[in-house]
């Protein structure tokens, strides 16, 4: 293996075994940069459990981002094998730290509580937290490793969320595994609490907190004995670690947020701030990363022109807290912020996060590593608080290379007064915080002129994109335009929720019109809005307009060049024209522009297309965890020819989509009868060929085509191509129509797409 190229990282020498792998150390020749690569050992390469584990870490990887979270930079395989590739850490698991003094204990314990918070906001438990599983780099600050046996579990309201494990039967290292763990009970957030507890149990006193012989005296010691408290640290950090160890998970801490509250409060109140040094008298340095596979890796960003980017200011606006007890107002945790967002996007000196990738991060949060993870300048943080019949808003504005507040300021007004309540902070902020960040006001819509048409934009702009709660937005917007139809954001935030209910409901046709003809009104409103400008260029795209909405996304490009959002719905629009070098062009400067930007997540396609499934998998990864990235999955997984894994994937993401063609699939795979399959593809074909967008055609006759239905699949290409889905060079290449490029029907369809394609081009011709 040493000295071996595979695909772009020579390997240089074996750093040892780590978990069910072996962990080497590599050259990326692309970039130029060490980096670890793990690989399954030869002995479990043909395991399926290992592999399965390898593909369940994908999953929990997915979802994490966090700087105390060791860093996957691509995902791989070599002769049809997975491996990870890392970044390289110097340093030592804690395995071998030995007993920390109290300042050192912790700067542990705050950066481990913080990376669990962001792990269980994800839903995820790690189940298997311990020193050898915890590693402490060079520079003293902690990583947490190996999610293999990670689990994703309900949310608390009560929505399914999937399973890493087939059931809670007693996994993870026995020494610090809670009782209900022990137990084989259902797990939650709180089991890694008391893990938490047990490490750092052990890294205060040089001892473990529960010890036997064997494995049965452990369990009876987790089970019904109490660990001395540390007597040689703050009794306060000592009274959080015993709390984190209560063996009733009620009595237990009840989140890793209100560990990392109390740790933050301890450390404030002791002025420590050392971080953690490896010991002298280690005398090796380790490079470690964790067994995560992330089947939708983080991108690796390639060098790119950044348009702009040199000239703005780049900010992210985080949910609001709401201080008072009255829970009617807690929309507006979401609503103000969204609202800030949207006075700030007008000044083309800033580059402002979306709210869909900023509005997770809630609670106690770390504004310096959230304004890292979400790459931005700046963090605006606020809070408000309602008694008396008023309400009083508070913004702060943090500097996060500097870790300082830039900027605080206070608002006060009338509680039933929304609209003074946005006048108050738009005048604020323009004469506050824009000077200090070199920015103008910009342009801006003409505000809100009805009360009531305001509370109920502001109250739609806190509801979840999901169906039902989306269709009642939908209901509440239709009122609000209804009651003031002269305000653009109303009009703007209503066409993005049709469009949402026609692509992922049942609102079909009408409502993709209604999502037309309501981004169109926003814009003779407000030419600036460029949220609108984006899902008029989207829709027009979708309806099959390629030319039109090309023109719209050039003029677009011309005025915002600095926008990621304005070079991915070019990008978007080239997609459909077939047009896929310049496609993925325009998607990569807009990641360079914006590298966190869940929207971007469809370049996937544009790079499945192209046979560039590495990439593919790395943009859906900007999504990853949702329903769609799944979806997409399943494709990349059909054309690298894993069609067990497709059918794994898609077990998730389409068995609950209305006319799904996830059953035919697996009735093919299971080798069902014919007039069985033919029955299941006869109720999928019919409402099918009346979707409107045209590339949802394309992927269906694509399925069609794996499931050896090739007549179908080609009068559904045939319909996507009319439709305004070029499809070529797409069609030549998939895997999906290898049988059906043999029919004499598809030459005809070819030579639709190529004209489509050809109309195009001509029609952008100056």
């Amino acid at each position: 293996m040493i000295g071996r190229t595979i695909s772009h990282y020579r390997v240089l020498e074996a750093l040892g075994a780590g978990g069910m792998g072996v962990v080497y150390k590599a050259e990326d020749t692309r970039l130029r940069r060490l980096v670890a690569l793990k690989m399954l050992s030869d002995a479990l390469s043909r395991d399926r459990t290992a592999l399965e584990r390898f593909e369940r870490e994908a999953h929990a990887a997915s979802a994490l981002n966090h700087p105390n979270i060791c860093t996957i930079y691509d995902v791989d395989e070599v002769d049809g094998f997975p491996f990870l590739v890392m970044e390289l850490l110097e340093g030592h698991t804690l395995s071998t730290a030995g007993r920390l003094d109290n300042e050192a204990l912790l700067s542990v314990a705050v950066e481990f509580a913080d990376a669990l918070a962001t792990a269980h906001e994800a839903h995820i438990v790690h189940r298997d937290l311990k020193p050898a599983n915890l590693f402490l780099t060079k520079l003293g600050h902690l990583k947490i490793l190996d999610f293999g046996l990670a689990k994703l579990v309900t949310d608390d309201s009560g929505t399914a969320v999937r399973e890493l494990t087939a059931s809670d039967t007693t996994v993870g290292t026995v020494a610090y595994m809670s009782p209900e763990q022990a137990r084989g009970q259902d797990v939650d957030a709180r089991t890694d609490l008391f893990s938490f507890g047990a490490v750092l149990y052990e890294l205060a006193t040089g001892t473990r907190a529960f010890h036997g012989a064997t494995t049965a005296m452990i369990f009876d010691a987790i089970l019904h004995q109490q660990p001395e408290t540390p007597k040689n640290i703050d009794p306060r950090l000592a009274a959080i670690i015993m709390k984190a160890l209560e063996k009733d998970r009620e009595l237990r801490y009840q989140s890793a947020a209100d560990i990392r509250a109390d740790l933050k409060r301890l450390k404030h109140d002791s002025g420590a701030t050392a971080s953690v040094r490896p010991r002298p008298w280690i005398p090796w340095v380790a490079a470690a990363a964790i067994v995560i596979i992330a089947g939708i890796a983080v991108w690796r960003l390639r060098p790119l022109p950044n348009p702009g980017s040199s000239r703005q200011t780049t900010i992210a606006v985080l949910p609001f807290a709401n201080l008072g007890g009255n829970h009617d107002a807690d929309y507006l945790s979401l609503a103000l912020p969204d609202e800030l967002i949207t006075i700030l996007s007008h000044s083309r000196a800033l580059a402002v996060r979306p709210f869909a990738m900023t509005r997770k991060f809630t609670g106690d949060i770390n504004p310096q590593q959230t304004g890292r993870t979400l790459s931005v300048g700046s963090i605006i943080t606020g809070n408000f608080r309602e008694a008396a019949g008023r309400i009083g808003i508070t913004l702060e504005a943090i500097d996060v290379d500097k870790n300082d507040v830039l900027w605080r300021d206070s608002v006060e007004v009338p509680a039933q007064d929304l609209i003074a309540i946005r006048e108050q902070i738009r005048s604020h902020v323009r004469s506050g915080l824009l000077p200090l960040l070199n920015a103008g006001g910009g342009y801006e819509s003409a505000p809100p002129k009805n009360d009531e048409a305001y509370a109920l934009f502001l109250r739609a702009s806190a509801m979840s994109n999901d169906p039902e709660p989306n269709k009642e937005a939908l209901g509440m917007l239709e009122r609000s335009v209804a009651l003031d139809p002269s305000y653009a954001p109303a009009w703007a935030a209503l066409s993005a929720r049709a469009h949402f209910d026609s692509s992922y409901s049942n609102g079909g046709d009408p409502a993709l019109r209604r999502a037309d003809v309501a981004a169109t009104r926003a814009l003779t409103l407000d030419p600036d809005l460029i949220e609108a400008s984006k899902r008029l260029i989207l829709l027009r795209t979708e309806l099959g307009e390629l030319s039109q909405a090309y023109a719209r996304a050039k003029d677009l490009v011309a005025r915002r060049p600095e926008s990621g959002d304005a070079h991915f719905t070019l990008s978007y629009t080239l997609r459909y024209a077939g047009l896929l070098d310049e496609s993925a062009r325009e998607c990569e400067i807009a990641r360079s522009l914006d590298p966190t930007n869940r929207g971007f997540r469809s370049c996937a396609i544009v790079f499945l297309f192209r046979g560039d499934l590495p990439r593919a998998r790395q943009f859906t990864h900007l999504d990853a965890g949702s329903n769609w990235s799944d979806a997409l999955t399943t494709y990349i997984q059909l054309r690298a020819g894993d069609r067990q894994a497709a059918l794994r994937t898609g077990a998730r993401a389409f068995t609950r989509i209305e006319h799904s063609w996830y059953p035919m699939l697996r009735a093919v795979d299971e080798h069902r009868p014919q007039r069985e399959i033919d029955r299941l593809a006869a109720a999928i074909r019919e409402p099918t060929l009346g979707t409107r967008d045209s590339e949802q055609l394309y992927f269906t006759a694509e399925i069609f085509g794996y499931c050896g239905k090739n007549e179908d699949a080609l009068t559904i290409l045939g319909v996507a191509v009319d439709r305004g889905f070029c499809s070529v060079p797409a069609m030549d290449t998939d895997p999906g129509f290898v049988e059906a490029r043999k029919l004499p029907q598809f030459q005809e369809v070819r030579r639709r797409g190529l004209a489509c394609q050809a109309r195009f081009i001509q029609a952008r011709t100056p």
